[in-house]
């Protein structure tokens, strides 16, 4: 079962990285099923109730830069 709980300790880090509508209902990028927020240890997270596609800012900021390197 999935519960919020809090915010991450600098939420403008978070925030930066999260697409605007992160408080909203979001679907999967891999299964288009439901994305449902969740607290892992200390960094908030989106979780597939479908799938079990986890995605947090940590994971957002290497998909990011793993596009950035294959581009060279």
């Amino acid at each position: 079962m999935a519960t919020t709980m809090g915010t991450a300790k600098d939420p403008t880090e978070a925030s930066s990285m999260w697409p605007r509508s992160h408080d909203s209902i979001t679907h999967c990028a891999r299964c288009g099923g439901l994305m449902v927020r969740e607290q892992l240890i200390d960094l908030p997270a989106h979780r597939c109730v479908q799938c079990g596609e986890v995605v947090d800012p940590v994971i957002l900021q290497n998909r990011q830069r793993g596009a950035t390197i294959g581009m060279n």
